[in-house]
C-alpha cells in the first residue's frame, strides 16, 4: 500500500510590497553634506566613545565584522536614551523595538585598544519605523571606519508592528529640529 501524498503549502504573497528606501543599498554613499574626515558637517549626531576589547578580535587581529553590529546597537540605544526614550521602559511596558534591517559598509578595520566614536542620528521616521544613520570614526585622527543605515520597527506585546507612539515621534522630531544641518 502506497503512502498518501501530502502537499506542503508555503504561505507567500505574489504581490510585492511597496517599500521606498531612503537610498538603495547599491548607491550607499555618504551624504554630500557630510565630510567623513572629522566633525564638520556631522551636526545632529549623538556621539559615544568606545574602546576595542581583545575578545572582539578575529584570528587576523582586527575587530570581527559581527561586532560592529553590536557597536551600532549600543550607539542607537544610547541615542534613544539621550532623547528621552528609555528602551528598558519600552520593553517593560510590553512594547519592543526590533532592527529588521541593518546595512553596513566597512571602510577600514579597528584593532585592539583602538578608541573610536559611534555617531548616530535619526534620518527619518514613518508610521511604524525609525530610520537611523550611523558612522564610526577612529580616534584621534577621525579616520572613517564604518557607515551604517538601520531601521527600527516599533512592536506591540505580540511582536506585530504598530504605530510609533506620538510621544516618541515628538522626541525624535524635537531632536531633529535642534540639530538641523545648515
Amino acid at each position: 500500500m502506497a503512502a498518501p501524498v501530502m502537499h506542503v503549502v508555503f504561505p507567500c504573497s505574489w504581490r510585492r510590497r511597496h517599500v521606498l528606501p531612503l537610498r538603495s543599498a547599491k548607491t550607499f554613499k555618504p551624504r554630500a553634506c557630510l565630510e567623513l574626515r572629522g566633525s564638520k558637517g556631522m551636526s545632529g549626531f549623538h556621539e559615544i566613545e568606545l574602546k576595542v576589547r581583545d575578545y572582539e578580535l578575529d584570528q587576523f587581529g582586527v575587530v570581527n565584522n559581527a561586532v560592529y553590529a553590536n557597536y551600532c546597537q549600543h550607539g542607537r540605544h544610547e541615542f534613544m536614551d539621550s532623547i528621552g526614550i528609555n528602551c528598558n521602559e519600552v520593553y517593560r511596558s510590553g512594547g519592543a523595538l526590533a532592527i529588521p534591517e541593518l546595512t553596513i559598509k566597512f571602510l577600514a578595520p579597528l584593532r585592539s585598544g583602538c578608541r573610536f566614536v559611534v555617531k548616530t542620528r535619526i534620518s527619518g521616521i514613518s508610521v511604524a519605523r525609525i530610520y537611523f544613520e550611523q558612522f564610526i570614526f577612529n580616534l584621534p585622527n577621525q579616520e572613517p571606519i564604518l557607515e551604517a543605515k538601520g531601521t527600527a520597527v516599533w512592536l506591540d506585546n505580540k511582536y506585530r508592528p504598530v504605530r510609533v507612539p506620538s510621544q516618541v515621534r515628538s522626541y525624535c522630531g524635537h531632536f531633529q529640529r535642534q540639530h538641523v544641518v545648515d
